[in-house]
């Protein structure tokens, strides 16, 4: 394991299908270390790379030291000074690892935390019992000890057995279920093996206290909150692999079982299940946007498939920010003839306005402001223009189908320089009264403290009112603007019966209770309010005396627009000559298109920059 690392470099044209495999891994270590401080040879030179790398590198190597194992890995197969040679590299990343043989997930070293397996429920977990049948390298089924290059010994200490081995132990066993189960049914939830897995992660988060739990909860927290997950590349790397392990040290998975694994907690709506999908950590987001991404190819709606996805990674992260669309770029074949090319010699605001312009000329909907602007101002950034890296100042419901601008399309020009938007709409109504002030540096989290607070102010705002312009009341106006007339189910409108729920939620709301009673009460509610109550959207009053779920940056004396070809009225704020964008927003009662006129000559030009 000691010996120095010798590599070389080979050149291969991928036309011609060569046999090698894929390093999916991130340049920073668990702790962060990104540095270029760890040497390797390449060839008859020495080569600097990231402390991880080598550590990938030195695990994947073959125990045999007169055998070589061909891997196509970026750090020295891209020269990372030349940025033509990088974006060239980017365009055909998605080939890079459909034709690999297979990928390999390099996940980290082995946990510290050491467990003993014969403590859970399940009994042993010997490897013999576990490994996958032997079969040609290029199978999904290959053995761990031919994936990550040493075979583990059979006559293992089991005190000194690292957790994170344990959970990968119990996945390669539950793997080795589902292939037999595979050949003569699905695999379904009745499985001994995944009630097991679940009913211990769940027992684990439900005892909320470091190192409570058992192993195999311990290995799982371990597992899914490494950096790994977090990394907006790695996520084409497995959705274009033909196949993928996860590896830590000595210990592997196959990654397709572990998302199968996730797929059926995702549909589990058990008590148990809820607890793990709430316990999947820095793993949820990525599992998410894997989902979303597998059917992007078949959407028949591309831009609109591109804009889900770009949605789900902006929790991911990329150490250059114009990673955060290059990145998924290789997700589907169709994204490529969506967005220009990767240019990194183009600034980021350039990137990301040319994204936006291009979609707006593909869509001909202004979709993509629903995702604008970010929640971190960023200098000389047209206000319209997402900002990919950073999280949007207000989470819309994507998915209910919103008309204010009824079917109409955008009409709009962009300046020659990209940085103004013109676009016709309608002038709704003003803000009149907001109580947004306390929350002004709001930056993405709130404390419950301030959830508690802000959901005060917004029924205040709402009880303020003695009429609803809709004829409704002002109890109906405010449940439905609280949680933009949508329930858990993500039925919309959300059925009568919601107001129960909120009836209840507003109780708690009010009571006199300690903040801590409040939130287990809050909790303990099935089917609650709580859960479906959007806290970055307080409300405000409108002149005309509409509840408006607005953007927290939101100040009295904004604008309320509805702008040709937008699902959601916006907030614009007057600034000299033109408009700043605040961003989108909920009002009852014109989410239909009740307040946009029939005749389009009555729009006007607005201005946004």
């Amino acid at each position: 394991m000691d010996s120095p690392i010798q590599t070389y470099l080979a050149e291969y044209r991928l036309q011609e299908n060569p046999w090698y495999e894929a390093v999916s891994y991130t340049w920073a270590t668990e702790e962060g270390d990104c540095s270029l401080s760890s040497q390797i040879k390449c060839g008859d030179a020495r080569l600097w790379v990231t402390k991880n790398c080598e550590l990938a590198l030195r695990y994947l190597r073959l125990r045999e030291p007169s055998s070589a194992r061909v891997l196509w890995v970026d750090a020295i197969c891209i020269n990372q000074k030349d940025v033509n040679e990088r974006g060239h590299q980017v365009r055909i990343m998605r080939d890079v690892y459909s034709k690999a043989t297979r990928s390999l997930i390099w996940l980290g070293e082995e946990s510290k935390d050491r467990g003993a397996p014969l403590s859970h429920p399940g009994g042993s977990i010997s490897s013999s019992a576990l490994e996958i049948a032997s079969s040609p390298p290029s199978s999904a089924e290959s053995s761990c000890g031919e994936i990550s290059g040493h075979e583990e010994r059979r006559n293992d200490d089991r005190a000194t057995v690292s957790v994170s081995g344990i959970f990968l132990n119990f996945l390669e066993k539950m793997a080795a279920e589902m292939r037999q189960i595979s050949r003569t049914g699905q695999y379904t939830r009745s499985s001994s093996l995944y009630q097991e897995l679940i009913s211990q992660i769940y027992e684990g988060w439900k005892a909320n206290a470091p190192g409570a739990g058992s192993e195999l909860w311990r290995g799982f927290i371990d597992i899914v909150n490494r950096r790994w997950w977090t990394r907006v590349w790695v996520v084409q790397e497995v959705v274009a692999a033909k196949t993928a392990f996860l590896i830590c040290s000595k210990k592997c998975t196959n990654y397709h079982y572990f998302f199968l694994w996730y797929r059926l907690v995702r549909g589990d709506y058990s008590q148990k299940a809820t607890g793990v999908r709430i316990s999947l950590g820095l793993a949820s987001r990525h599992l998410s946007v894997v989902r979303l991404a597998l059917g992007a190819d078949g959407a028949s709606e591309q831009p609109n498939a591109f804009l889900g996805v770009a949605r789900k990674t902006r929790n991911l992260m990329a150490s250059n920010p114009r990673d955060s669309i290059f990145g998924i770029l290789g997700l589907s074949d169709k994204f490529k003839t969506l967005i220009p090319r990767p240019d990194y010699n183009k600034t980021t605001t350039e990137i990301f306005t040319d994204v936006a312009n291009s979609l707006l000329n593909l869509t001909k909907s202004l979709s993509i402001l629903e995702y604008a602007p970010s929640s971190t101002p960023v200098i000389d950034h047209p206000s319209w223009v997402p900002c990919w890296p950073n999280p949007p100042v207000i989470r819309c419901l994507h998915y209910a189908p919103y008309c204010a601008s009824k079917t109409s399309k955008a009409i709009f020009t962009i300046s020659p320089d990209s940085r103004e938007l013109r676009v016709k709409g309608k002038i709704f109504d003003r803000v009149e009264e907001s109580q947004l002030a306390d929350l002004g540096a709001y930056a993405g989290i709130l404390s419950f403290r301030d959830l508690i607070e802000s959901f005060h102010m917004s029924c205040n705002s709402g009880f303020s009112l003695t009429k609803y312009p809709t004829g409704e009341s002002v109890e109906e106006a405010l449940w439905r603007s609280l949680c933009w007339n949508a329930d858990f189910k993500q039925r919309y409108p959300a059925p009568d019966e919601t107001v129960d729920s909120f009836r209840e939620w507003y109780r708690v709301l009010i009571s006199s209770n300690t903040l801590e009673a409040i939130w287990e009460e809050l909790n303990s509610q099935e089917n609650s309010f709580w859960n479906i109550v959007k806290p970055t959207s307080p409300l405000c009053t409108t002149s005309s005396g509409y509840l408006a779920a607005v953007p927290y940056t939101t100040e009295v004396e904004d604008c309320i627009a509805i702008l040709a070809g937008g699902k959601f009225p916006f907030v614009l704020r007057p600034t000299g000559d033109h408009y700043s964008f605040i961003g989108p927003c909920y009002i009852h009662g014109i989410m239909n298109g009740e307040a946009f006129p029939e005749n389009l000559e009555e729009l006007q030009w607005f201005s946004i920059r």
